[in-house]
């Protein structure tokens, strides 16, 4: 089977589980509007908005719309691919995943993008309109753009987190402690919520190691109106070129923790 085949598969499963919990589906579209009025309704007790808007260089309102968007398509790839292996492991179908003939790296690639394409659309419904309401036509263009570039960040962040999930498992087998460990500390270093320049030397170090990261701060400079071609082109060449170098990292997991697998036996 070749990845499209994988995608189309995946798509019928995710999309079914959706339209059968629309309650789901309601509170994902709700979910960027109640993250930014809960930071913002704390942050305004706490600190002027003002103060917010120049020290970052945009209204705090939109730059938190925009952060939601990113990291609800981000966790797409996150959560899919390092929750996965746990979840066919607790159900039973690890066995089969094992013993079928698809390609494991085709598999966990195609994880994303099925809720990826769903967590675009789904932030539609925020960028879009609040974005437009606050800078018109110029909005617009901009959350589409920002919309393209959150596909381009999650999908490139794809052999980053199949690195890292997959050597969770073999260091510490399918463990949701670990996961939930990682998780928040690669949620802060994709610096979606935090941007990367505010961070001190050590956080922007790991965060630089992270593909979407700089794709996150293209997001942030256009944004906030700071985005030079030259910076722009630079910033996606590093995130591309760090997704390239993890490829070859990202096949060797894979095939580490299957022959991991293989010789302990998965529970049925």
């Amino acid at each position: 089977m070749g990845l499209l085949q994988v995608v189309r598969a995946e798509m019928r499963f995710v999309y079914a589980d959706i339209l059968r919990r629309k309650g789901v589906l309601a509170i994902l579209i709700a979910w960027p509007y109640m993250l930014t009025a809960f930071v913002v309704i704390v942050g305004s007790s706490m600190g002027s908005p003002q103060l917010f808007a120049q020290r970052v260089g945009v209204d705090p309102v939109p730059f938190f719309i925009v952060s939601s968007f990113v990291l609800l398509s981000t966790l797409s790839v996150i959560d899919d691919i390092m929750w996965k292996p746990i979840h066919d492991e607790l159900m039973g179908t690890l066995p089969y995943i094992l013993s079928s003939p698809v390609n494991r790296v085709l598999y966990y690639a195609s994880l994303p993008i099925p809720r990826l394409l769903l967590a675009v659309l789904i932030g539609s419904t925020s960028l879009v309109p609040v974005l437009t309401l606050y800078w018109g036509l110029h909005g617009f263009a901009l959350s589409l753009a920002i919309a393209a570039l959150g596909i381009v960040s999650a999908l490139l962040f794809t052999p980053t987190a199949i690195v890292i999930a997959m050597a969770l498992y073999v260091a510490g087998g399918e463990s949701w402690r670990l996961i939930n460990v990682v998780r928040p500390i690669l949620m802060i270093l994709i610096g979606a919520f935090y941007p990367r320049w505010l961070m001190p030397l050590a956080g922007y170090v790991l965060s630089s190691l992270l593909p979407p990261s700089h794709c996150v701060e293209v997001i942030q400079r256009l944004l906030t109106a700071t985005a030079r071609v030259s910076t722009v082109l630079t910033l996606m060449g590093i995130a591309t070129a760090l997704a390239m170098a993890y490829l070859p990292a990202s096949m060797r997991s894979v095939a580490t923790w299957e022959r991991k697998k293989l010789v302990e036996g998965v529970r049925l």
